[in-house]
């Protein structure tokens, strides 16, 4: 009498199902670590609070609306405030795709 160890001793349907299952285990255990690490990673784009601190350059600019270079590129943007091309602002907020703009008050 033999004795059979191992995957020998199961039907081979069985064999199949736990090899796809441990295919889908091994699959999403890579994903899970490949999300961990581009978590940690610094953004590319500077978007939200950030932009606080940062001067961004007028590039296009007609009345209220215009273009400006931030963070290395080019943003769509408004302001109240008189501008011109060259003129150096600050990102007051970000509404959607456009920053709202200000001019930097002299103290």
């Amino acid at each position: 009498m033999a004795v059979h160890t191992g995957f020998s001793a199961l039907p081979p349907q069985a064999v199949v199902v736990a090899l796809v299952m441990a295919g889908v285990v091994a699959l999403a255990a890579v994903k899970l670590l490949w999300g961990m690490a581009l978590w940690t990673q610094t953004p590319q784009h500077r978007v939200g609070e950030r932009w606080g601190d940062e001067h961004v350059e007028v590039v296009e600019w007609t009345g209220e609306t215009g273009y400006v270079r931030a963070g290395g590129e080019m943003w769509r943007a408004r302001s109240r405030d008189a501008l011109a091309v060259g003129d150096r602002v600050k990102v007051a907020r970000m509404n959607g795709l456009v920053l709202d703009v200000r001019k930097e008050r002299e103290r």
